[in-house]
């Protein structure tokens, strides 16, 4: 299409408003209601839009009024957006030259069409709170009314002028990393070592408009005329203005831009007219330029501040953060709490740190709003073009917090130096950009260019960055995020279990990533949240020779002497107890038992299929005719491969052999009729029916041990309706443990790996409004007064990775520091007819309220009095992990297990090196009068 004349049309027709398409003639839709003309599509553009590729769009040929109804359509909205910024960036992109093809695109008509759509979106409530982002990003990227110079305008023209030419690619650096006033000075310049350089000189003027301020008082003044119905609105306008005109050094003005963007924000509901919203949101562009525009004069400037001058620059910025919907107003208040601690004369060095540490989370949730609103969409152009990938990074790089994270940047490394510590990039010292989720130190390969469709590529030596943590990782080394998920995931709790390091990182990061895709880095991530990533050498080649890998002292150990095959009933919930885990039943079904007997009501009804069912249903039985049973060839071929180790690559090649065989005998076992009677008579017993839902929980001998969780790693089959589809659930989940992710996790922990005995929780289906993960102690600093919690809507929510509500609440007076909130863009629910359904999520940012953050603490306080002891390997007491769920704002629960630290990492003399100059911080005091050391 981009090389085509006509790009992804065929023709250009009149389309008519009764139906009718008639070739292009003058009037050809006067007699049929009247009609637009524009390109008509190619069959292949139709097979692709209908397959929900919405490429090529027209905006004036939308029916909005249908559009709005479609299910998709925020994908169809998302795609139009990504596809102006694709053609902003990549030379027109697939219109690259159906741009010149006349009669194609008629911009009067889709500038009508753009500011239709968007004045519609302004009348939906949804729109001015959860999908604000989305409508700012609309009005920013669909040209509505008079064209603008923007920021994002002169990254994308400059990208596209590099792309053509290599020589301008270090001016393009410079305009994308660290943009001034002067970089017009230096685009004229080179427009003079270049023939055709129109386009050069375009880009230069853009520069000018965009750097030289627009005068907000005549732009102010002239909006206020409009809202002469809103007298409030008008006095704002003109205080604004005064405030401008008052004082107009840099700091004033973006201070006075900052609020003025957050005020717009605020203001738009109370607009009654949605034409006048538009207005408004196209003023609040042109208060954004401004603010920009003073960023760039601070910039020059900011290393003669002071620190309380930078703080009040990072107030500003947080504002205007909110203003333009990067961050919502749940996160805006928790930033604005941190940056008010930060307002003193002096300080405590630990408090300045904490606090800068805490700030730094502040990029990443604009990262994850972006996500929220643009990531699905983004996966599927994604598919057909990977410049989609820059979407994000681009609209971020263009916010507010492009100045913010720069600022913060500055304080973090004036910390660092105060401290002695830093973040370490291939040797380049930086302040921000890592988030530390899990600890640990690998030696492996980089590989940046993994997406959710090739995981089943990922190595197990291997250092990935991913777009996000999803639930079903096989083993790797080291896990870099660009979306944070949260950090009571299952694949968390396991990686932290085993000492497999994990950050997130800010979005600018990943390109200096990039370049080192495929070659051999260490990761070191320390138990403070000290990140360093380095290239492989000579020194840590012979460091990690001689060290000992910190995976290694994770071993599992079933307790075989209380394993009791011979007990094969079926057994209620309500009779078992916690010192049933690893006798009769694993850890899931022993504990929520004895849950449901000191909490009745908090624990739904179910019943469990004991370790001695699948030892008589599957293991006793002859394997494949011969005279050994099942359990007797295991344990020949355990012993066989053991014996291969010293051949890699034949001990792989067998043991995936084995296992594959082993899942599939399983899978495929004959129920006995006696326990097939024995489960219909138990199920009508407990539920009074065996048509009910049920989530179909595999439960093992090998999970929530003293030293390693296994959290996640075999099947929950969710909801399952319908007794033959049970029994089919039944073999799936007693084969899950044996897949290839869960073999690999487990497997090369365990002393006796033929004793691996799944049981299996059949718990009645909960509808959750939400659900999530507790920690009873601050999972980084190990705080017993403060509870770790993630929660999302729907049911399972937190435990798959999902970007959740992240939260630390405060024992004693039920305080909440929030970490992230929840973007996850949709939520599941059990449908009717079996199985979840994925469900829009209601995009608030507050999930968990009051009076459950508060049945949360009062569970957690109870729980050692009532609950036995929960420890570690050693003995000693260890935080419970709990999973649990609130239905019409009453708590259940679902699982419990202890919360598992890898004691090997934290200990590690590297990264504990690291964080020594940590120790000493509570001894200084800083001036926050004072200017950071350059």
């Amino acid at each position: 299409m981009k090389a085509q004349p006509r790009g992804p049309f065929k023709k250009v027709m009149w389309f008519c408003n009764d139906g009718s398409v008639l070739p292009p003639k003058p009037y050809a839709c006067r007699e049929h209601g009247g009609g637009r003309q524009h390109g008509a599509y190619t069959e292949r553009t139709s097979i692709m839009r209908d397959n929900g590729y919405y490429i090529a769009n027209i905006l004036a040929a939308l029916d909005i009024e249908k559009v709005l109804q479609e299910p998709d359509f925020i994908d169809q909205y998302n795609q139009i957006l990504i596809e102006k910024f694709l053609i902003q960036i990549d030379d027109g992109w697939i219109m690259r030259k159906a741009q010149f093809y006349r009669g194609a695109i008629q911009e009067e008509n889709e500038r009508d069409g753009a500011r239709k759509l968007l004045t519609k979106l302004s009348t939906q409530k949804g729109w001015l709170t959860s999908r604000f982002l989305s409508l700012y990003s609309g009005v920013r990227l669909l040209a509505h009314g008079k064209d603008t110079a923007s920021a994002q305008n002169i990254r994308q023209l400059s990208a596209s002028l590099a792309e053509k030419d290599k020589g301008f690619l270090p001016l393009r650096v410079k305009i994308h990393g660290s943009p001034d006033a002067g970089d017009a000075a230096l685009v004229r310049k080179y427009a003079k070592t270049v023939t055709d350089n129109a386009q050069y000189l375009l880009l230069a003027d853009e520069i000018d408009q965009v750097y030289t301020a627009p005068d907000l008082s005549d732009a102010l003044a002239a909006q206020a005329k409009i809202y002469s119905k809103a007298p409030w609105l008008q006095k704002w306008m003109r205080e604004t203005a005064q405030t401008l005109e008052k004082d107009n050094s840099p700091e004033n003005q973006y201070r006075t831009t900052g609020k003025a963007l957050a005020d717009i924000r605020d203001f738009l509901p109370e607009v009654k007219s949605p034409s006048a919203r538009i207005q408004l949101l196209d003023l609040s562009l042109q208060v954004e330029a401004a603010h920009f525009a003073s960023s760039t004069q601070l910039r020059k400037n900011i290393g003669q501040m002071h620190r309380k001058q930078r703080i009040s620059l990072l107030q500003a910025s947080a504002l205007a953060a909110y203003g333009t919907g990067v961050i919502n107003n749940r996160s805006y208040q928790q930033a604005a709490a941190s940056i008010a601690k930060l307002d003193k004369s002096e300080l405590n060095l630990t408090d300045y740190s904490e606090e800068l540490r805490y700030l730094a989370r502040v990029p990443g949730w604009g990262t994850q709003a972006m996500r929220f609103q643009f990531y699905t969409s983004m996966q599927k152009l994604g598919q057909i073009e990977p410049l989609v990938h820059l979407f994000i990074q681009d609209q971020l790089r263009g916010s507010p917090l492009l100045f913010f994270s720069q600022v913060l940047n500055g304080l973090t490394i004036d910390v660092n130096q105060l401290s002695g510590v830093k973040h370490s990039l291939f040797g380049k010292k930086i302040g921000v950009g890592f988030h530390a989720l899990n600890p640990g130190l690998v030696r492996g390969t980089l590989y940046t260019d993994v997406s959710g469709e090739n995981i089943a590529s990922i190595q197990p030596d291997g250092i990935y960055v991913l777009p996000e943590t999803v639930s079903d990782l096989p083993p790797l080394s080291g896990i870099i995020t660009a979306g944070e998920g949260n950090p009571l995931s299952h694949v968390q709790l396991l990686a932290r279990n085993l000492g497999i390091p994990n950050v997130t990182v800010n979005e600018d990061i990943i390109p200096e990533l990039k370049k080192h895709n495929g070659q051999v880095i260490i990761m070191a991530v320390s138990p403070s949240g000290l990140v360093e990533i380095s290239a492989d050498n000579e020194k840590w080649r012979a460091f990690f020779g001689e060290a000992v890998k910190n995976k290694e002292n994770v071993v599992i150990r079933p307790d075989l002497e209380k394993l009791d095959t011979t007990f094969n009933k079926c057994i209620d919930l309500t009779q078992l107890r916690a010192t049933d885990s690893g006798r009769i039943v694993g850890p899931k079904a022993a504990k929520l038992g004895e849950l449901k007997y000191i909490y009745p009501d908090k624990v739904a009804n179910g019943v469990a299929i004991p370790f001695g069912v699948f030892h008589q249903s599957v293991l006793t039985k002859p394997y494949k005719g011969s005279s050994k049973t099942l359990f007797e060839w295991m344990t020949e071929q355990y012993a066989f491969l053991h014996s291969l180790q010293s051949d890699p690559v034949n001990h792989r090649q067998k043991t995936e052999a084995f296992r594959a065989e082993l899942y599939d005998i399983i899978l495929h076992s004959q129920l006995d009729p006696a326990f097939i009677d024995a489960l219909r008579n138990s199920l009508e017993q407990t539920f009074g029916s065996t048509e009910i839902g049920v989530f179909v929980r595999s439960d093992t001998n090998v999970e929530d041990l003293p030293n390693f969780t296994g959290a996640g790693l075999n099947l929950t089959l969710p909801n399952v309706i319908g007794f033959d589809n049970l029994l089919a659930a039944v073999k799936q989940v007693w084969a899950s443990p044996f897949t290839k992710r869960a073999f690999a996790w487990r497997q090369s922990h365990m002393e006796q790996p033929q004793y691996v005995y799944p049981s299996i929780l059949l718990l009645r289906s909960v509808a959750s409004d939400q659900s999530g993960v507790m920690v009873t102690a601050d999972i980084d600093t190990g705080n017993q007064d403060i509870l770790s919690v993630a929660v999302n809507e729907g049911v399972g929510g937190a435990v798959d990775g999902q970007s959740a509500e992240s939260l630390r609440i405060n024992r004693k007076d039920a305080s909440v520091r929030v970490l992230a909130t929840a973007t996850a863009p949709t939520r599941r629910q059990p449908s009717p007819a079996g199985g979840l359904v994925e469900l829009p999520v209601s995009g608030s940012d507050t999930l968990l309220q009051p009076e459950e953050i508060q049945q949360l603490i009062e569970f957690a306080n109870e729980l050692p009095k009532k609950f036995p002891s929960i420890v570690d390997d050693a003995g000693s007491p260890a935080p419970a992990d709990v999973e649990f769920g609130f239905v019409q704002g009453q708590l259940n629960l679902f699982q419990i297990r202890p919360f598992l630290d890898n004691d090997a990492v934290q200990g590690t003399t590297y990264l504990m090196n690291m964080d020594k100059a940590l120790q000493s911080s509570s001894s200084i005091r800083v001036n926050m009068n004072g200017v950071p050391k350059q």
